[in-house]
Parts: structure tokens; C-alpha cells; sequence
């Protein structure tokens, strides 16, 4: 697919991001159904496997869901995030369409239903799923997301198998395959993903090419640790190595960098307001961020940026 039309799917992205995350206080009753009803609709979204080196690809919709991470072992594959339970036989004919091979392990990057929902398809087909402990932790209760409802809890036997609390190696016949914890970044159980052999990062929604991102407050987000886990990445790539965010199109560390640059430039200016003593009402007020930029509510999310300031800079 052109990358023309790869931007324009992923400005469609933006509008159903906001549409799900964007849920006023007063509407939050009504979107407790909202997950469930969102399966439904993502049903018929299209996806495609791109290659991106010998024996790793990406499987990337056009719709509500997350990039899929594909990385073909010696017997087996790996998957890194399952998205939804209804795009199950979907994943797996768009496997089975560049190896053979049967899926062993599924990585979670987080438990977000976009990214994790598959679980509970997979896991009672007895893949093993791998996850950071607080994942299977919110995955085996209800959890409310922040602005966007309940998400259910998965039953036991679709919970993932092996866990870890800050980092974890699989060693593969060809690749090193490092899980590297990043603490109260976009949830409170996000994994960097990182193909050492291939120097590919999948980054679970830490990073997304959306636009302003989506912070899950509730659940352990926090702006501050999505600016030092983007300060991660950076610092453990090159000019080589290949991104695959949460959200969107793969790309390089430049485009991590101005990810970075923009949440800094926002908290900073929030920061640099509420040291002067200023209110919420009058940093909302003099905050800009660009119409351009897509993404979450910009509104929301400076209110996010001011409650951690408040947290964080006493």
C-alpha cells in the first residue's frame, strides 16, 4: 500500500481514537459497554503483513487496533501484541500467508484491549503468552480505562503464562528478543520489545504516530514516564534501527525523538505555568498545541500534563 494511504488510514485512526478516549464524566455511564461494543466493530477492519527484514514482519490495520509484531523462529513464531479475539483467524491466515509455522509465544506490550484481547482466543488455543506481571495482574480483574470504560476481565486460562517485573530475555536459535519494563509510562506494565540481532523495537503504545497520546491515568500512565521511556529508546538506537509503535507506521528514531520533543514542550510549558502559580483554567487557557497535530484531546491531555505536574513537581 502507498504511504500516501497509509497516512490517510492513519488519520482515520485519529478520529476513532478520539472518538473512544474523548468520553466527558457525564457520558462515562453510558460507555461502560463500550469495549464490547468496539469488537464489533472492528471486525471488518483491513490489515496487511509487511516485511520488514528476513523473518520479521508487521501485520498493520486500518482501524482500532494495534500493530502486530511477526518474527518467524526456527519452529515457530513469535507474535508481539494478538489485538482483538474477533481478529484472531484473521492474524492467523496473515501469518500462515509468509511461513508454515505455528505460533508458540505471544508478547503483550501492555493490556490494553486493542492489544491484548487476543489473549483470550489465543491463550485457549495454548499459546504461551508472555507479559510483565502487572499485565496479567490488571488482565485477570475488570479495569476502567481512563475516559474510555470498563474492559473486562479475561478468565483465567487466557491469562499470560509467563511473567516478569523488569527485564526478560528469550533466547532464539537466530535472535535475542530483550523485554524491558518501563515503568508508569502509557499504563503500569508497558514492555519495550527489542529484536537485538534485528535492532527492531516494538514499543506497545509508548510511542504512537497518532498524534497526542493516549495516557492511561487510571491504570499507572503518567506523561513524565512516557518522556523518559521515549529517552530510552533514544538512547538504545541508532540511525538503523526500525520502530513499530503501537500505532502507525513503522519508522526511525527521528520520529521517536519529535514524539519526545512534543510531550516535552507541553509539559514544560505546563510546568513553567504552574510554577507561577497559575490554575488549571488559565493553563488551558494559554497552552497551544498545533490544530495540525492529531490524536487525543488536547484539552484532556493538558489537563493530564497539569495533574502530574501537581504529582510530581511539589
Amino acid at each position: 500500500m502507498k504511504t500516501q494511504s497509509k497516512f490517510k488510514n492513519l488519520l482515520l485512526l485519529h478520529v476513532l481514537i478520539s472518538g473512544v478516549f474523548l468520553i466527558t464524566s457525564e457520558s462515562f455511564g453510558q460507555s461502560m459497554g463500550l469495549v464490547d461494543s468496539l469488537q464489533n466493530s472492528v471486525k471488518d477492519i483491513k490489515e496487511e503483513i509487511t516485511k520488514l527484514k528476513d523473518d520479521y514482519y508487521v501485520i498493520v490495520p486500518y482501524g482500532l487496533a494495534g500493530n502486530v509484531g511477526v518474527y518467524i523462529s526456527k519452529d515457530y513464531v513469535i507474535l508481539v501484541d494478538d489485538q482483538w479475539a474477533v481478529l484472531s483467524t484473521r492474524i492467523k491466515e496473515l501469518v500462515k500467508s509468509v511461513t508454515d509455522k505455528p505460533i508458540g509465544y505471544i508478547i503483550n506490550s501492555h493490556f490494553h484491549y486493542d492489544h491484548a484481547d487476543g489473549n483470550r482466543s489465543f491463550g485457549k488455543e495454548k499459546v504461551s503468552i508472555v507479559s510483565h506481571e502487572n499485565v496479567r495482574s490488571r488482565l485477570s480483574k475488570d479495569q476502567i480505562l481512563t475516559l474510555s470504560g470498563l474492559q473486562k476481565a479475561h478468565a483465567a486460562d487466557v491469562l499470560p503464562t509467563i511473567t516478569y517485573s523488569e527485564t526478560m530475555n528469550l533466547e532464539e536459535p537466530n535472535e535475542t528478543i530483550d523485554l524491558i519494563y518501563m515503568k508508569n509510562a502509557h499504563t503500569d506494565g508497558d514492555t519495550f520489545i527489542y529484536f537485538k540481532k534485528a535492532n527492531i523495537y516494538h514499543t506497545g503504545d509508548v510511542f504512537v504516530r497518532y498524534g497526542i497520546p493516549f495516557i492511561d491515568e487510571n491504570n499507572g500512565g503518567d506523561i513524565y514516564g512516557m518522556i523518559a521511556a521515549a529517552n530510552y529508546l533514544m538512547e538504545h538506537s541508532n540511525s538503523e534501527t526500525k520502530f513499530i509503535p503501537g500505532h502507525g507506521v513503522v519508522c526511525s528514531v527521528q520520529e521517536v525523538k519529535a514524539f519526545r520533543d512534543l510531550l516535552v514542550l507541553i509539559l514544560d510549558h505546563v510546568k513553567r505555568l504552574y510554577k507561577q502559580g497559575a490554575s488549571i483554567e488559565k493553563v488551558l487557557s494559554e497552552v497551544k498545541i498545533d490544530e495540525k497535530i492529531g490524536g487525543v484531546d488536547k484539552q484532556n491531555f493538558i489537563r493530564h500534563a497539569y495533574r502530574m505536574v501537581q504529582k510530581h513537581e511539589k
